[in-house]
C-alpha cells in the first residue's frame, strides 16, 4: 500500500513474514523528496516504529527539514512492534530479544535494502528507539557491530543486563551515538518498578565513554512520553545528518 502523504512524500506499507519470530510485521518505509531509485540513501531503522511516524511524527519533520535544505534525503522504516509481546523483543533478557534482531538483521533489513535505492555502507544506515527501543537498538548493536553502529537513542532502558552485555563487550569505539533524556524522567513507572531513567542514562553513557564509543548527550526538560520525544526529534536528526552528510563528502 503507497500513501501520498504529501505532493512529494511517499509512504509505503509492507507486511513481511518472520521465520525467526514466527510471525506477520508490518513496516512503514518513509522516501523523501526527489527519492530515486538511481541515487542511493541513508536510511533510518526505528522501533516502535508505528509510533514514531504517529506520535514522534519524524516524517513529518524530516520532510520539513530536508525541504528546508537542513537533511540529507533520507529513507525512514518504520518496524511495528508487537505490544503484546515488546518486552519479550526488547528487553535485554526478553525472550525473543534474539529472535528480533535476527529478524532486523536477516529479514527485514535485507528486505528494504534489496528493494529501495539503499546506499550500502554502515556509514548510511542508523537505528532508533525510544525506552526499550533504545535498548534493543543498542543489543543489535552488540550483536553486529560493524553493519549497525549508529544510533538514535531517547531515553534509554538501560537496566543491569544490557549494562553487563556493555561491560563484557569491553571495546565499543565503533559505536557512535546520540542520546538524549528528559531531566523529568527521575521516577518512571514501568511494569516492574519505577526507575530513575535520567540516572540509568547517565550510568550508560559514562560506561559508553570509558569503552571508547562516540557519544552525544543530551538533556533537556521533559518526561517519559512521546511528546518529549517528538520535541528532540529535529536535533537527532540533525545529528544523523552531519554524519551522513559526511560520509558523501
Amino acid at each position: 500500500m503507497i500513501e501520498h502523504a504529501a505532493a512529494k512524500r511517499t509512504i509505503e506499507t509492507h507486511i513481511l513474514y518472520s521465520a525467526h519470530l514466527g510471525e506477520e510485521r508490518t513496516i512503514k518505509v518513509y522516501l523523501p523528496p526527489g527519492y530515486h531509485p538511481d541515487r542511493r540513501h541513508p536510511v533510518l531503522y526505528c522501533h516502535d516504529g508505528l509510533e514514531f511516524f504517529t506520535h514522534g511524527r519524524i516524517a513529518t519533520i524530516a520532510q520539513r527539514m530536508q525541504e528546508a535544505g537542513r537533511l540529507v534525503p533520507l529513507v525512514i522504516v518504520g518496524i511495528a512492534v508487537n505490544k503484546e509481546r515488546r518486552n519479550d523483543d526488547y528487553g535485554p533478557l526478553g525472550v525473543r530479544r534474539e529472535a528480533y534482531a535476527r529478524f532486523v538483521m536477516d529479514e527485514c533489513a535485507p528486505f528494504v535494502e534489496d528493494r529501495y535505492a539503499i546506499a550500502d555502507s554502515p556509514q548510511t544506515r542508523f537505528m532508533a528507539g525510544v525506552s526499550l527501543g533504545a535498548a534493543i537498538s543498542l543489543s543489535i548493536h552488540l550483536e553486529d557491530p560493524v553493519w549497525f553502529r549508529r544510533l538514535l537513542l531517547f531515553s534509554g532502558a538501560y537496566f543491569r543486563p544490557l549494562m553487563e552485555r556493555v561491560r563484557e563487550a569491553g571495546d565499543m569505539s565503533g559505536l557512535e551515538a546520540y542520546m538524549v533524556v528528559g531531566t523529568g524522567e527521575t521516577n518512571v513507572d514501568t511494569k516492574a518498578a519505577e526507575r530513575d531513567f535520567l540516572l540509568l542514562n547517565r550510568r550508560m553513557r559514562d560506561l559508553l565513554e570509558t569503552c571508547g564509543a562516540d557519544l552525544t548527550y543530551r538533556e533537556a526538560e521533559g518526561t517519559h512520553i512521546w511528546g518529549f520525544w517528538q520535541s528532540q526529534m529535529e536535533d537527532a536528526l540533525s545529528w544523523l545528518n552531519h554524519r551522513a552528510a559526511r560520509v558523501g563528502e
